[in-house]
C-alpha cells in the first residue's frame, strides 16, 4: 500500500484505509523503509492510545497512575506485534480512543454537552471512518447521544456545526479517493468486498455459524491474544499472568463501584459503545481466525487492570508485599510480550513455505501449486513461477496429478483431494498466538516424473 495505491486494484482491499495511507507514504518517502515507517506509526499509535486513557481517566502521565497505564499499554503483547504489522488495525485503534475518550469526556460538562471536545470527537470518528472502517460501531453510541443533546438543548448552531465538521472529516478523504479511483469503479468494489465480507471470507456469523465456537474465540481473543494470559498449550508463565490479570481487574472494578460512577451519563454511553462494538465483532468479524478484532476493546480491558494496579500500589496496609505483587506480576506481564515480540522476529509458516516453493522452483523444472486462492495469490505476488490452481477447481488438480512432468506442490491439508502417496511430506508452523493466519501448514509435494519413469520402466519390464 505504500508502495502503489489502487483501490480498484485492491491494494489495499476497499474501504481503502486512504487516512492510513495518508499517514505511512510520507513517512515512507522521508525514512526511505517500508518497515521503519510502520514501526513508527505503531509507536505513535501506542503513546496515542496511553494518551488517550490518561484523558479519560484525568490522569497526568507523570503520576503513579500514568506509569502504570503506560507499562501495561507498552507492554501489552497483541498491541506490541500490532505495533510491527503492515496494518492499520493500531492506529485506528488510537484514533477510536482519543474520538472515545473526547466525546464521553464532553458529556460530563455542567452545560449538557462541552462543545470543543465534541467538536474534535466528531472530527476524529470522521477520520476514522477512512482510517478502519469497521471501528466504527464503538463511537456509533457516544455520537447520537452528543447529539441528540444538543438537539434537545436546542443548540442548533452549535449541533449544525459539529454535524458539517464531521462531513467535511470525510469528504477530506472520500473526495480524493473517489477521484483516484472512479465513482463506478469505486461502487463497484465497494459493493463486491462488503458482499464478499458478509457472505463469503469475512468468516461472519453467516459464514461461521458455530456459536460455541466464536463464543471461545472471542474470548481467547481478549484473554491470551490481547492480555498474554494462559491458554491451553502455553507456558507456565502466563499463568502469572493469569492471577495479575484476574486480580487487578476485580480490584480496577471494586474501585469504580466505590466510586459509584454507575449514575454518570458518560459511563452508560461507554459501557452501551463498548458493548455495540463486542456485538458488532462477535457477529460480523473474523473473530475465528484473526484476534485482531478485538483490539477496540483492549484499552479498556487495560484501563480497569491499571486502575487495579494502583490501588494495590497505593495500599496503606503492607505496602512492601502489595508493591511486590504488582511488579511480580508487571515482570511476568512484560516477560511474555517480550518473548512473544521476539518470536514476531521469525518467518511466518507461510513465509517459510514461500521459501519452500522458491528452492523448488530454482530446480527449473514445471511447477505447480495447489492451494487456496488467497495462498496463490500470496505465493504469486512472491515473483514464484508456478502453474497456481485452486483447489475448488477438482479438475484442473486431476490433470495437474496426471502431467507428465514437473512437480504439484500442494499447500495446505484437504482430505480427498489427492488420492495419491506424495514424495515429500513437510508441515511449518510459528507461534499462533504471535500471529493466529495459518500457523502450521502441511506443504505436500508430487513428482509427475517420477510416476511417469516408473510406468516406462514397469512397461520395459513386460
Amino acid at each position: 500500500m505504500a508502495n502503489e495505491y489502487d483501490v480498484a486494484a485492491m491494494q489495499p482491499h476497499f474501504p481503502g484505509y486512504p487516512v492510513f495511507w495518508a499517514v505511512v507514504k510520507p513517512l515512507y518517502v522521508v525514512l526511505g523503509s517500508f518497515s521503519t515507517a510502520f514501526s513508527v506509526v505503531g509507536g505513535l499509535a501506542t503513546a496515542g492510545i496511553i494518551a488517550a486513557l490518561l484523558f479519560l481517566w484525568k490522569k497526568p502521565l507523570v503520576s503513579t497512575e500514568g506509569a502504570i497505564v503506560a507499562a501495561i499499554v507498552a507492554f501489552n503483547p497483541l498491541i506490541w506485534l500490532m505495533g510491527n504489522r503492515y496494518m492499520p488495525d493500531l492506529l485506528g485503534t488510537a484514533c477510536a480512543m482519543a474520538a472515545f475518550a473526547l466525546l464521553l469526556r464532553s458529556l460530563t460538562s455542567d452545560d449538557g454537552v462541552n462543545r470543543g471536545l465534541a467538536l474534535f470527537g466528531v472530527i476524529l470518528t470522521g477520520w476514522l471512518a477512512g482510517l478502519r472502517l469497521s471501528y466504527l460501531p464503538l463511537l456509533s453510541i457516544p455520537v447520537l447521544v452528543v447529539l441528540w443533546r444538543l438537539f434537545a438543548a436546542r443548540q442548533m448552531a452549535t449541533l449544525g456545526r459539529i454535524i458539517l465538521a464531521g462531513v467535511v472529516s470525510v469528504a477530506v478523504w472520500l473526495i480524493p479517493m473517489i477521484i483516484d479511483t472512479g465513482w463506478s469503479e469505486l461502487v463497484q468494489v465497494a459493493s463486491a468486498q462488503t458482499t464478499g465480507h458478509f457472505t463469503e471470507f469475512g468468516g461472519t456469523v453467516q459464514t461461521e455459524s458455530d456459536m460455541g465456537r466464536r463464543i471461545v474465540r472471542f474470548v481467547r481473543g481478549v484473554w491470551a491474544d490481547g492480555l498474554g494470559a494462559w491458554w491451553p498449550g502455553r507456558h507456565p508463565l502466563t499463568l502469572a499472568v493469569s492471577a495479575g490479570a484476574l486480580g487487578l481487574g476485580a480490584l480496577g472494578l471494586r474501585q469504580l463501584l466505590r466510586e459509584n460512577v454507575w449514575h454518570r451519563t458518560d459511563v452508560w454511553v461507554g459501557a452501551a459503545g463498548m458493548l455495540a462494538y463486542a456485538v458488532w465483532v462477535f457477529f460480523f468479524q473474523n473473530v475465528i481466525h484473526k484476534s485482531r478484532h478485538i483490539l477496540p476493546l483492549l484499552p479498556m480491558v487495560l484501563w480497569l487492570t491499571s486502575m487495579g494496579a494502583t490501588v494495590l500500589w497505593n495500599a496503606a496496609r503492607q505496602q512492601r508485599l502489595s508493591r511486590a505483587a504488582v511488579s511480580l506480576t508487571l515482570i511476568a506481564y512484560a516477560a511474555v510480550s517480550l518473548v512473544l515480540v521476539w518470536q514476531h522476529r521469525s518467518p511466518t509458516a507461510i513465509a517459510q513455505v514461500k521459501a519452500f516453493v522458491e528452492r523448488e522452483e530454482a530446480t527449473g523444472r514445471p511447477l505447480r501449486v495447489i492451494s487456496d486462492p488467497l495462498v496463490n495469490t500470496y505465493l504469486d505476488a512472491q515473483d514464484i513461477d508456478a502453474r497456481y490452481i485452486s483447489v475448488v477447481d477438482t479438475a484442473a488438480v486431476r490433470r495437474a496429478m496426471t502431467a507428465d512432468s514437473g512437480a504439484s506442490i500442494v499447500v495446505g491439508t484437504y482430505p480427498g483431494l489427492v488420492d495419491q502417496p506424495e514424495s515429500r511430506t513437510r508441515t511449518f508452523y510459528h507461534n499462533p498466538f504471535v500471529n493466529r493466519m495459518w500457523s502450521d501448514i502441511t506443504v505436500r509435494m508430487y513428482e509427475s516424473h517420477r510416476r511417469s519413469h516408473d510406468a516406462t520402466q514397469h512397461a520395459n519390464d513386460e
